[in-house]
């Protein structure tokens, strides 16, 4: 495009939540925001996460990396990113650093880092970056200000965020700089966070939870168990307090919770000391008022939560008297995770708390009076709804088009590039590439692989060895019915049968094949499907 002064190409995070990347471009190079991983779909069968696709990348121009928040939907694909461009220089605030550097243990990889501050201004060669402090559900969250050395252009960039006037464990949204900066720019274009806008109201502040939450952990209840999302330390550093107030001792379970507690200890982010957090062998089969942390509020599979719910936790085991206080929101998909959770504290006995009884949850993310506060302040002439699946997106950009009409707004999605021209802009779609699959040790697999798990997981496995010299056949399965062993030496012998009328003297190829056709009949005439079949000759 003529005249482009800079260009904004996501290339995840938009019409998805996770795997958030943004390619800033100007002339001279390009600059990232963020590098996250999205949590599988389930069609992606139990792989550990998703990751941007990083071939987008040319190495001769990418040279930086802005980190605004330490979310894993944000840092979480960083590793993969730095394995390809070991040489990347990394911004990012104090609290982000620490978690980054503990993840990027498993990678064995170096980490070129620069710490900035919100009051920083980042210099690249053809625009400034400022961050910005926004309010979220991590420490030093920041959007980001961009804008062109003459003030042609100049861009507002919030992934993450909500407005919260009345937080005391941080400073509220900081309008002032984005007035400050935005009003020496010509032209203007926010991208804004869309994963509340289906709220009509303002989001809730944190303060506002502390009333409820207080009056749980002053109950009578010897021992309170409480989950929440582990990246909240603010408010798990505000229950801690409450809790040895009451008089009770502090337990952290689970590997989330300790990492973050620990990032926060490093940084200053909570006034509970290490030595007053208690270890669980030193609880192991203790009476008295307790307040334990759990991680793993959505339910997943190897956490402290679902382990005690289940009664497998060597420390802990549910009794009736106990109180349960989930402190978060159910993630869409993991509705049935949770309610078997729900319904194992039952059969305990155990008493449960979830935010539909008390008001113990806020979101991070903005309602729709939150982003009439940020707009009453500034008023940009091009917006694209971003951070949202496609619907979101949708109702964001009718929600602007109804109360603001007289921006310009439009609908972008991944891959397509927004390029900031004279007084307008040019969306210009890129061929769209598909997320890669991790699984295990932070490796790749790929989608064939997965399309051939998801058949063995659904309709089972039959192995056939033969050895054509010998004339031996052996016949395994994997996920079949029991029953289906009694069928085995009737489908050998039709297998031998169809050896020596037809296939003796055949070529390998079509001998496997044909075993394989035959096997795949026979096991679906009395199963009602066709088994996955391996063919392996000697």
């Amino acid at each position: 495009m003529k005249n482009k002064y800079y260009s904004i190409l996501p290339l995840g995070g938009v019409e998805e939540i996770g795997s958030n990347m943004t390619l800033i471009r100007t002339e001279a190079e390009d600059i990232i925001i963020d590098c996250g991983m999205l949590f599988p779909y389930e069609e992606c069968f139990s792989i550990n996460y998703l990751i941007p696709d990083f071939s987008e990348l040319d190495p001769a121009r990418v040279k930086s990396i802005i980190i605004t928040h330490g979310h894993e939907d944000h840092i979480g694909a960083l590793g993969h990113l730095l394995r390809e461009f070991p040489d990347l220089i990394v911004y990012t605030t104090n609290f982000s650093l620490h978690l980054i550097q503990k993840k990027l243990e498993e990678f064995k990889v170096k980490l070129n880092y620069k710490v900035y501050a919100p009051t920083d201004d980042l210099i690249f060669e053809d625009v400034e970056i400022s961050p910005v402090h926004v309010n979220h559900s991590i420490p030093e969250t920041c959007g980001m200000i961009i804008r062109t050395k003459d003030r042609t252009w100049g861009s507002l960039y919030i992934s993450d965020f909500k407005v919260d006037l009345y937080s005391t464990h941080e400073k509220p949204i900081d309008f002032a700089r984005i007035q400050e900066k935005l009003a020496e720019c010509k032209t203007t274009a926010f991208f804004l966070d869309s994963t509340n806008i289906l709220s009509d109201g303002k989001t809730t502040s944190e303060n506002e939870l502390m009333l409820d939450l207080n009056s749980l952990m002053e109950r009578e209840n010897e021992r309170i168990f409480i989950t929440l999302f582990a990246s909240n330390v603010h408010r798990m550093d505000a229950i801690a307090k409450m809790g040895k107030a009451a008089g009770r001792k502090l337990v952290i379970m689970g590997r989330s919770l300790k990492n973050y507690m620990e990032a926060a200890w490093e940084t200053g982010h909570t006034s509970i000391l290490p030595d007053e957090i208690f270890q669980t062998d030193q609880v192991k089969g203790e009476n008295g008022r307790m307040l334990i942390f759990l991680s793993g509020c959505q339910g997943d599979f190897l956490s402290a939560l679902r382990r005690f719910s289940f009664g497998e936790d060597s420390t802990f085991k549910p009794r009736p008297q106990d109180l349960i206080v989930f402190s978060s929101k159910v993630i869409p998909g993991n509705e049935k995770k949770i309610y078997r959770i729900y319904n194992k504290l039952s059969e305990f006995g155990a008493e449960i708390i979830t935010a539909s009884d008390h008001l113990i949850h806020a979101s991070g993310h903005p309602g729709k009076e939150d982003l009439h506060l940020l707009l009453k302040n500034f008023t940009p002439d091009f917006y694209f709804p971003i951070h949202g699946e496609s619907y979101m997106l949708r109702k964001h950009k009718e929600f602007i088009n109804k109360h603001y009409p007289k921006v310009s707004t439009h609908l972008i999605y991944n891959y397509q590039e927004v390029i900031l021209g004279d007084n307008t802009i040019k969306i210009e779609q890129h061929d769209h590439k598909e997320p890669r699959l991790i699984h295990g040790k932070a490796l790749e697999i790929e989608k064939t692989q997965i399309s051939q798990r998801r058949k063995l997981a659904t309709q089972g496995a039959v192995f056939v060895s033969y050895h054509r010299t010998h004339g031996h056949m052996e016949i395994t399965t994997l996920g079949l019915p029991l029953s289906a062993q009694d069928l085995i030496e009737n489908l050998k012998k039709k297998l031998m049968q169809q050896i020596k009328n037809d296939l003796s003297s055949r070529e390998e190829t079509y001998f496997k094949d044909q075993l394989k056709i035959s096997t795949r009949q026979f096991f679906n005439n009395f199963l009602g499907y066709k088994p996955m079949t391996e063919v392996h000759l000697y």
